[in-house]
């Protein structure tokens, strides 16, 4: 089977692409996307996500961009990136083929228009890269999509005062401007050498992902009717919604019953598309719309069955013990992902690491917990929470909720930072900081 690649580059890249492919050909099929604006990018990503096995983007403006607009990709995606070293090369040959050329006078992207002489008589050209490569990585959504703007202005304004002679860039949109103004421009390719590497990388990572959607997987379902004795009439009719969803979604389900717990064995791929990656439960809410019965769901993958079993039956633990029931899953690495609710999912290791090992002996909290209050606190301005919030999002009384945030407050695990008035009538809240 023939993997299906993604690259999202310029036109100006087009044949230094299709050099880079070919020995790839008998085993990808690659489709190239151009785009003229680097604000495309995402766009054209999110069109096409769900029809390819990976992507390719040119340039680390582009995938800074990207990583921006779409923070939650799920594709492997790699990069043809031009590394600070083959744009030193570059540089120094184009000087060495121009001995007329001035440093001075030579704009270099990554320079910004700064005096290039001035940085190689300090030895600080290296620096002037990673300082870039740093600001573009940190660099918001809309600063990215104004970079390339900003920099052929800046050289419009230096070209037409007389005060540079030519331009190096590794921006291929940046290059077409400076062809289309007469601006004399020498653009840096990525080699062809590194682009295959490139390709090799994105292949093998795209062949584990496939591996991985064939990971044995298992569901564990438990399920009762508002607390009455379970009857043979609503075992049926679990059993009947259980196939049918597997029907109505084309899923490959096979269907055990062991006392009380229906066990449906299935693979990691089925599971990453009905739990929509990991954020929703769709299977819960299916089966509890046609049983009226209040479902908990565990979601478990493991290298084998019997791992995935024990992952499963885990993660249903978890279930159990939230309010509203809420399913969770645990994955080949023993992570515990949930609540399955949209925007309140979390990532949590079930084996802490030593510093959740020593808070938790601290505390008299579970390491688990421990990591769920820590995962709430980090989404929150300078790590600060009350009780009502850390109720709400790891759905748990007030109490209960108050309970951990003063036993961590006890072992120096967190500090009250100041008092919040309630909306309702009432003492105000503590504010209480967790520190990373």
């Amino acid at each position: 089977m023939k993997y299906k690649t993604a690259i999202i580059s310029t036109e100006f890249m087009d044949n230094r692409v299709k050099e880079a492919v070919l020995p790839f050909e008998e085993s990808c099929t690659f489709t190239t996307f151009y785009y003229k604006k680097s604000s495309e990018i995402p766009d054209i990503y999110k069109s096409i996500e769900d029809k390819y096995d990976g992507f390719i983007i040119n340039g680390i403006i582009s995938r800074a961009l990207l990583r921006a607009a779409c923070p939650d990709t799920r594709k492997p995606i790699e990069t043809f990136h031009v590394d600070m070293l083959a744009y030193y090369q570059e540089l120094f040959g184009l000087m060495t083929l121009n001995p007329d050329l001035k440093a001075e006078r030579l704009y270099a992207d990554f320079m910004m228009g700064k005096n290039i002489r001035e940085a190689v008589e300090n030895k600080t050209l290296e620096a002037e890269g990673e300082n870039f490569c740093g600001m573009v990585a940190c660099m918001s959504l809309e600063e990215l999509k104004a970079l390339r703007y900003k920099m052929v202005e800046d050289v419009r304004g230096k070209w037409e005062a007389g005060r540079i002679d030519q331009v190096i860039t590794r921006l291929s949109t940046a290059a077409k401007d400076f062809e289309e103004m007469g601006i004399p421009c020498h653009f840096v390719y990525p080699g062809i050498s590194y682009m295959r590497d490139v390709i090799k990388r994105l292949l093998l990572t795209i062949e584990l992902d496939k591996m991985k959607e064939s990971m044995p997987a298992v569901i564990n379902i438990t399920a009762g009717r508002n607390g009455q004795e379970r009857d043979e009439l609503g075992e049926l009719a679990m059993q009947t919604a259980i196939l049918q969803f597997s029907r109505e979604h084309d899923c490959d389900f096979m269907l055990q019953r062991h006392a009380s717990v229906y066990e449906v064995h299935t693979s990691a791929g089925v599971i990453d598309r009905i739990t929509d990656k990991y954020s929703v439960c769709m299977l819960k809410k299916y089966l509890e719309r046609k049983t009226g019965a209040r479902v908990c769901i565990g979601y478990g993958l493991g290298r084998d069955t019997t791992r995935a079993r024990l992952e499963a039956m885990n993660a249903n633990q978890e279930s159990m013990m939230h309010p509203q029931g809420a399913s969770y899953a645990i994955d080949e690495n023993e992570n515990l992902i949930g609540p399955l609710i949209s925007g309140s999912c979390m990532v949590l290791s079930t084996t802490p690491s030593e510093k959740y090992a020593k808070m938790a002996e601290e505390t008299g909290v579970s390491a688990l917990t421990l990591q769920k209050i820590c995962a709430v606190a980090q989404k929150q301005e300078e790590g600060t929470v009350t009780a009502q919030l850390l109720a709400d999002s790891l759905g748990v009384t007030v109490r209960a909720a108050s309970k951990y945030l003063q036993k961590m407050v006890a072992a120096d695990a967190a500090q009250v930072v100041g008092t919040k008035q309630r909306k309702t009538r009432g003492r105000p809240e503590q504010m209480i900081r967790i520190p990373d």
